[in-house]
């Protein structure tokens, strides 16, 4: 009697890593992690990680003391490196009209996104993992910063020199920013159908942003002082 067909395995094993050198095994078991963690969340157990790539728990254990460990090597394997030192240049080149910076930026910046990133982004915020404070931090510096400094200088207002970072400032920044992520959420998170010319919903974003941004800041600025957008958030140390 013939036997029934078996169905496939949805995540077979990955080819055995015995003979493996040290740093590619440790590799492959965090390339694996951060697949992993996107798809079942970080609740998900290095006994069910263990059986995906064919080793044993121990053997993870060998390389991360705990599992936490494997969550931060994990995340930074992900989010470590995925910024282009060009965009300093670009985000800083005042020949150019801000919307045009920022359109080439945030163009350049979405076509970075993977299901892999925007997947485990939403999972460590959603189980308390630390990167999105991490992250937040990072954006403050490399993306707000630079922004917020363009659009004082484009309305006559202090550098940060003179006076930090606003609290609204910041939000003012991040509504932009939170609009082009949203799209990668769309798609990669929501699957949901997406524009064919993304690049003309990011340079309507970035245009509709700027066309507001000034009246908004320059708004900030005249507020009292107590204030809730009006109080200092901080004074980035890559002033522009």
């Amino acid at each position: 009697m013939a036997k029934p067909a078996t169905k496939p395995n949805k995540h077979p094993a990955p080819p055995a890593t015995t003979r493996l050198p040290r740093g590619a095994r440790r590799r492959l078991i965090v390339e694996e992690a951060a697949a992993f963690f996107a798809e079942v969340g970080f609740e998900g157990t290095t006994r069910a990680l263990a059986e995906r790539l064919g080793v044993t728990q121990a053997l993870i254990y060998r390389y991360f003391p705990t599992k936490q460990d494997l969550i931060d090597d994990a995340l930074a394997s992900v989010f470590g490196d995925r910024w282009d030192p060009a965009w300093d240049d670009l985000l800083a080149d005042r020949e150019r009209p801000l919307a045009e910076r920022l359109t080439a930026f945030y163009c350049a910046y979405h076509a970075r996104s993977t299901a892999l990133s925007m997947r485990l982004f939403v999972r460590a915020g959603l189980d308390g993992q630390s990167l999105p404070g991490r992250h937040g931090a990072r954006l403050t510096e490399r993306i707000f910063a630079p922004i917020i400094a363009a659009l004082r200088e484009e309305a006559g207002l202090p550098d940060f020199a003179q006076r930090g970072m606003l609290r609204g400032e910041r939000e003012l920044a991040m509504t932009l920013h939170g609009a082009v992520i949203f799209l990668g959420i769309r798609k990669h998170v929501y699957q949901m159908p997406m524009p064919k010319a993304v690049d003309d919903v990011i340079r309507l974003q970035v245009e509709t942003f700027v066309a507001g941004a000034g009246h908004s800041i320059t708004a900030l600025h005249a507020a009292d002082s107590d204030s809730p957008l009006a109080v200092p958030q901080l004074t980035p140390s890559r002033r522009r």
